[in-house]
């Protein structure tokens, strides 16, 4: 799938997800919804990728002469966008307390018992908008079902289903995750070189060109061609640059400050050799995606090198220790 297409639905998920956010249940005009996001994207683009999507992560109601007519975000969706590092309901447990309720109450009068959306919003520890979202995306993923109701509500009680017991067991019992996401995803690779600077350049480019909010690279040979894979940042995204200062004198100011003539939004900053604590190159894109390189950036690819993707636990301790090395070191003006 080209990147342009990945970009373009994360950004009709995040969009769909900030409207479920205001009403779980709710389904939005797809007129209006296109129009929205026109100013970023093209019009018949976000229809192709809506309609590639409909059916699996978004559901997509058509009408006579109109492409997109009523769009809503499916479970699949919300997972999609959780597996890209979004922020979403999946980062809280109010999903496994809604079915522990369910299932105890189940336990107690089997196939009969349902829990009215009053009890679970008293005895949860979660506000009633994130309670009635999870009970949404349980329901969507058939671990629960619900009786409708009236007054802008779409469910009075809610009770487990027998495949909601069998995965909550399975939550219990064996840790698996709702939704699965042990081993959902390996982790990626690329082997680089030699002579494959092309290679590196494609892989450097496609990574970062997704980022919304910040990259960071972290290289103790972080050399003025470096910026020359950095124009690939898209504009304004905030860009950090931790480099050592074996590579800063010279002419190494002078390049920072004609790179930032074209991209404003970047900081330099470096720190005595015998100060570096690092041992591998990183890119880091939003502080959710990260690859570890085995040579520093300037010249990849001239010899055969790995880059790999760094687990969410390893990603997190290199933040850190970026973010005390950061404050140490000194910014290159």
């Amino acid at each position: 799938m080209k990147q342009k297409d990945e970009q373009i639905r994360r950004a009709i998920l995040r969009k769909l997800y900030t409207l479920f956010e205001e009403s779980p249940a709710g389904r939005w005009d797809g007129g209006e919804f296109v129009e929205e996001l026109s100013g970023e994207f093209d019009e018949d683009e976000i229809v192709y990728n809506v309609h590639r999507m409909d059916g699996e992560l978004v559901e997509n109601r058509e009408s006579m002469g109109q492409r997109v007519s009523i769009i809503s975000i499916e479970p699949e969706g919300i997972e999609k966008l959780h597996s890209h590092g979004e922020e979403t309901i999946l980062d809280t447990e109010v999903r496994y307390q809604i079915l522990e309720m369910l299932y105890d109450a189940d336990r107690g009068n089997p196939g009969y018992a349902a829990v009215s959306r009053d009890e679970l919003t008293d005895q949860l520890d979660a506000d009633k908008d994130t309670i009635d979202q999870n009970v949404w995306y349980l329901r969507g993923k058939r671990l629960i079902e619900v009786s409708s109701a009236g007054g802008g509500l779409f469910y009075r009680r809610a009770q487990i289903t027998d495949r909601g017991r069998k995965r909550y067991e399975q939550y219990i019992e064996d840790g698996v995750e709702i939704p699965r996401t042990s081993g959902s995803s390996s982790l990626r690779q690329a082997s680089i070189g030699p002579n494959e600077s092309g290679k590196a350049e494609n892989l450097f480019r496609d990574f970062v060109e997704l980022a919304r909010n910040e990259i960071v690279v972290i290289d103790p040979y972080a050399r003025e061609p470096l910026y020359e894979l950095l124009v690939h940042v898209p504009p304004g995204v905030e860009i950090k640059v931790i480099t050592s200062k074996r590579v800063t004198g010279g002419d190494y100011v002078q390049a920072v400050l004609e790179f930032q003539d074209e991209h404003e939004a970047i900081e330099v900053r470096h720190l005595p050799f015998d100060d570096w604590e690092f041992h591998d190159r990183y890119v880091i894109r939003d502080q959710e995606d990260a690859w570890a390189w085995g040579h520093s950036f300037h010249d990849a690819g001239d010899t055969q090198h790995t880059a790999s993707e760094l687990k969410p636990v390893n990603r997190e301790r290199v933040l850190r220790l970026f973010e005390q090395l950061w404050n140490e070191a000194e910014e290159i003006q």
